[in-house]
């Protein structure tokens, strides 16, 4: 069948061609004979023609004038796609209007002639080049009993825009007759968005391609490249011009030319890349700029990603070198536990790019949004529960820039409103000063549409609904409710009452239109047709499920499923083994609740609800279950299916058999008693999924002991990344002997007030001071009030630049962004790093808007650096391998040195202890990073780069510290002022620290009253009633200090 479809489909294409290159001239030739005999009448020009009315003769010229190009345009294209058929050898570019379609058309019917199907000669949209990557095998989705063929081994290439079977191996493999071998590997096989490559099918953007083993990296020459930029943007070396040039040496090119003069390259040409594996006689100095060129490789630029051009690295400390400028390679750290993969995942820089958003990867708004509100509230128990001198657990970076879009606005995201208004406008029927028609039956609701201007639903004829629901036509049935109605009670009362109909759910979407099914009221809805698309709209219900404030008291049990859906609530949702289990379990509760339903005397769960009786007892279970049910099964759903509104449970189980609810192959939902569609049916793909579940997965994982800090300058020897001072042996040098006074800047006499501190700790003050010589007279420059004389970053607050350079007049926020970027990246970034960091949603950035963001940082960072007016503080390719900030003050670097020193001070009994702490703290204006540019840092969400949500854990314990310091000497007024201090950067309450010592210092202050009042907003903050709840240094505190706990007001 398919080989007769190929052959009518050359066939076809045969026709088509011989009549364009043949047919289309002689139709010309036959309408234009008679203007071409009879010419322009006497006297008469072309002026006058067009100024004249005219009899049809001009319109019939014209058309024969431009069909006449379009014929040359297509006739040539054909003609040079055949010729490039025949030879094996790419077709030339003709950079003309025109010639770009009509090379697109032609490869269409070359590749139609040779028996290609649709994802051969159609293509998606443009590809500046190969993206390769490792082999990867995707396990795809299959019903029980059927098998998956395992991804054949071999690279991979993401498709990008434009993208055909022919392009690919034209490219990739360097003969475009060699496509059906790419068709072969991976026809048939699913992709992450539940489709498959078929001869009928399309290929789609994001889709990943097994290539045979033998395809090559290559890349297209744009206008204005060089070969040393190539290897630089995409080998992360510029040096590796060399290679790249003997790579490519008399290949033959578009046009027939061929590369003979490494610095005359073409636009058109494509070149192969060499191995991304640096070549033996690499440079010393070029580790530094290899290891960024791997982070930063991925298919967000469509560049080769290169899978061993990382060199392992030991975890060790930073050891300051004889070089203090050299860029340090060390990572921050080694994530343990859930993140421990995130250095691999950076350095591959697999499966980033278009697809790493939750709007590529097809997540529906509603489970962004609860995936969004559910991260907000775990990620605060990981901070309250971390401890001291401790970093949190995130994602690795893929996972991270799909964090980073959950925030990013949506075109459905009036969606997510509306389905929050209704959430609360049906809660607020439950309210207990509602007036209840006793004689009136409980509502019952089958569905909802949802706009972002209103929603309406479908309910049973009886159901009345009161304010500020509106019947939408006479004889109920319908129910309006706009956006902006008003609710009968506050938003607080409303939330605190219990949902109605908890297991209201999406199931599918309609442009700005979703429809919302109450799975509790259907009761069983099996559902069949496309099978993996069926898998994944259960996909779609767990994740909707496990993060929706509607449901937060439903239970669901999954089967078949994969165990990372449960990562996004453990607390909702459990696996059972089987159908069978889970269909006793269900059983199990359903008598219960019929049980209870009898004993109050209550006909239905949702009245129970809205009268609030016993409403505990009314808490719904939900089955999602893959496993295609025997007829034992079937007989026992449907007596489930008997009363749905007794039972307080719902069942969604595939079934082909009897399916209620189909899925057709193009993803249409079929629902008997939802006609004004097409809906298209809502699903989570389970790469989708597995990214979801990234991203809250590390919340539950344990915080982990900070690493040394990633830094070479000599200051950050033996210092952790918190700033405190690192333990064992200092391994800086041993400064000279110093004799007078002691190290540290105070004098015999100042000294002579403290006790007699440990000899070791006097000698480590002595090696800190000689690492950091500079500290006071950079902290001196940083309160300058005059002109900067280098750039000065800060962001202990919302992020502000001060450097030599003119202020930009326009995108300001833009280019402080691209400073404090470089300003945390010490070592430098490769200009493929930069692009994938600074334009996280996936965007074609061209290398000039590149230069032209690095351009504008550079000159508002302005010259000066070490004191030559000429060099500029931000470097550039042509002096450095990488981008750079050097020669400028950091805030948070500051900080840290103070602290570093401040500690070594305390410990070594030196009075100048607290003075650092204090400076170190005063550096600080408010919240880290706040008020950032909209859609902007999304680079902050790197697992390396999570200062946003590490360092306002390091300022709390660091004012802790002051605090106990200043407890310990009896200074009561520096202890508030410190974990006051700590407040300002917590304005969520996020921390427990600040408020526990408040607590203590109020006790010390012998004030019951305020103590108790910090114990009450700890208790409040967290909505713990009692203690015990608290994390255990906290409930430690609050124990030590009050035995019997605080006095709550009494209700």
């Amino acid at each position: 069948m398919r080989a007769a479809s190929r052959i009518a489909a050359a066939v076809a294409a045969a026709v088509v061609t011989i009549g364009i290159l043949f047919g289309v001239p002689i139709a010309l030739w036959l309408l234009s004979s008679s203007l071409l005999d009879g010419g322009l009448p006497a006297g008469t020009s072309v002026v006058d023609m067009l100024l004249a009315p005219d009899d049809g003769t001009l319109l019939i010229g014209f058309l024969t004038v431009v069909a006449a190009g379009t014929w040359v345009v297509l006739a040539a294209s054909i003609v040079l796609e055949l010729a490039a058929a025949v030879t094996n050898r790419p077709s030339p570019r003709i950079d003309l209007p025109g010639f770009r379609l009509g090379r697109t058309l032609a490869a269409a019917l070359v590749a139609a002639m040779l028996g290609a199907g649709p994802a051969m000669a159609t293509p998606s949209t443009s590809a500046a080049a190969t993206v390769l990557t490792a082999a990867v095998s995707e396990p795809a989705v299959a019903a029980p009993g059927r098998a998956v063929e395992p991804a054949p081994p071999g690279p991979v290439h993401s498709v990008q825009r434009r993208d055909t079977l022919w392009r690919i191996a034209e490219t990739s493999l360097g003969d475009p007759l060699r496509w059906r071998e790419i068709y072969d590997l991976n026809a048939g096989r699913i992709q992450a968005d539940g489709g498959r490559l078929t001869e009928a099918s399309e290929l789609v953007v994001g889709w990943r391609l097994v290539l045979p083993p033998d395809a090559r990296a290559t890349v297209r020459v744009e206008s204005g490249d060089t070969l040393s930029g190539i290897a630089g943007e995409h080998l992360g070396d510029p040096a590796r011009s060399d290679e790249v040039f003997a790579a490519n040496l008399s290949v033959p090119q578009p046009g027939g030319e061929s590369l003979a003069d490494p610095d005359l390259i073409r636009p058109g040409w494509t070149l192969v890349l060499p191995d991304p594996t640096p070549s033996p006689d690499l440079r010393p100095g070029d580790e530094g700029a290899q290891t960024d060129g791997a982070e930063g490789a991925s298919p967000t630029t469509a560049v080769p990603i290169p899978e061993t051009s990382r060199p392992p690295v030991p975890p060790s400390t930073d050891v300051p070198t004889s070089d203090p400028a050299r860029p340090s390679t060390t990572p921050v750290e080694a994530p343990t536990g859930s993140t421990a993969t995130a250095d691999d995942t950076a350095d591959r820089g697999e499966d980033s790019g278009p697809a790493l958003t939750v709007t590529a990867l097809g997540v529906s708004a509603l489970v962004a949004s609860g995936v969004l509100a559910s991260l907000v509230v775990r990620r605060r128990r990981q901070l309250r529960l971390r401890p001291q001198r401790h970093r949190i657990a995130v994602p690795a970076d893929d996972d991270g820039r799909v964090e980073w879009s959950l925030t990013a606005p949506d075109a459905h995201e009036g969606a997510v409103s509306a389905a929050r208004h209704l959430d609360l406008a049906l809660r607020s029927l439950a309210h207990p000063d509602r007036e209840i028609d006793e004689g009136a039956p409980a509502p019952v609701l089958i569905s909802a549409r949802l706009t972002s201007s209103d929603a309406v639903l479908a309910t049973s004829t009886e159901t009345r609904l009161p304010p500020p629901f509106t019947a939408v036509e006479p004889g109920g049935g319908l129910w309006g409710l706009d956006a902006d109605d008003p609710l009968p009670v506050s938003v607080a009362e409303a939330a605190g009452c219990c949902a109605p109909f908890p297991t209201l759910v999406s199931i599918a979407t309609d442009d700005d239109r979703t429809l919302m099914l109450d799975l509790e009221q259907r009761g069983v809805l099996r559902i069949g047709g496309d099978w993996a698309r069926c898998i994944a709209l259960l996909r779609h219900l767990a994740a909707e499920l496990a993060t929706s404030g509607t449901a937060e008291d439903v239970e669901v049990l999954l089967v078949g499923l994969e165990e990372e859906v449960v990562t996004l609530n453990p607390d909702r949702l459990t696996t059972a083994p089987d159908l069978d289990t889970a269909l006793a379990e269900i059983e199990r509760r359903a008598s219960t609740v019929r049980a209870a339903l009898d004993q109050w005397q209550i006909e239905t769960v949702v009245e129970g609800r809205l009268r609030d009786l016993a409403s505990d007892s009314w808490l719904p279970t939900v089955l999602l279950a893959t496993e295609e049910p025997d007829d034992g099964h079937r007989t026992r759903l449907m007596a489930l299916a008997a009363e749905p509104d007794r039972s307080a449970i719902a069942v969604v189980v595939i079934d082909a058999v009897q399916a209620d609810l189909r899925v057709g192959d193009d993803g249409l939902l079929d629902l008997p008693d939802v006609t004004d569609g097409p809906w298209e049916v809502a699903r989570l793909t389970e790469n989708a999924g597995t990214h979801l579940a990234a991203i809250l997965g590390p919340t539950g994982a344990p915080a982990v002991p900070v690493g040394p800090a990633a830094s070479a300058e000599p200051w950050a020897a033996d210092m952790n990344e918190d700033g405190s001072l690192g333990t064992g042996d200092p391994v800086s040098p041993t400064p000279p002997a110093v004799d007078g006074p002691e190290p540290g800047g105070a004098e015999d006499s100042e000294r002579s007030t403290c006790s007699v501190a440990d000899p070791a700790a006097v000698r480590r003050l002595a090696i800190v001071d000689h690492q950091d010589p500079g500290l006071d007279d950079d902290l001196a420059s940083w309160h300058d009030s005059g002109p900067p004389s280098r750039p000065m970053i800060a962001l202990l607050g919302e992020p502000v630049i001060t450097a030599p350079g003119p202020t930009p007049t326009t995108r300001r926020t833009w280019f402080a962004e691209v400073l404090v970027y470089l300003s945390l990246h010490p070592a430098g970034v490769t200009a493929t790093k930069a692009v994938t960091d600074l334009w996280p949603d996936g965007r074609r950035i061209s290398p000039a808007t590149l230069r032209h963001a690095l351009y504008g940082a550079r000159k508002w960072a302005g010259h000066g650096l070490n004191g030559d007016p000429d060099a500029s503080f931000v470097s550039d390719m042509q002096h450095d391998s990488s981008y750079r900030l050097r020669g400028h003050l950091l805030d948070w670097d500051l900080f840290r040195r103070l602290r570093k020193r401040g500690q070594a001070r305390h410990e070594a009994g030196h009075p100048g202890a607290t003075t650092d702490y204090e400076a170190a703290l005063n550096l600080v204006r408010g919240p880290v990073f706040s008020s950032l540019r909209p859609g902007g840092y999304g680079w902050l969400n790197n697992h390396d780069q999570r200062h946003d949500l590490q360092i306002p854990g390091f300022i709390v314990d660091t004012a802790h510290e002051l605090v106990d310091i200043a407890l310990g000497a009896g200074d009561l007024g520096l202890a508030r002022w410190a974990a006051e201090r700590a407040r300002t950067i917590d304005i969520d309450v996020a921390f427990d620290r600040p408020l526990t010592d408040l607590m203590r210092i109020a006790h010390a202050e012998d004030n019951r009253s305020e103590l108790e009042l910090y114990a009450a907003v700890l208790l409040d903050a967290r909505g713990f009633d009692v203690p015990e709840e608290l994390a255990p240094d906290s409930f430690a505190v609050l124990n030590e200090l009050l035995l019997a706990g605080p006095r709550r007001p009494r209700a």
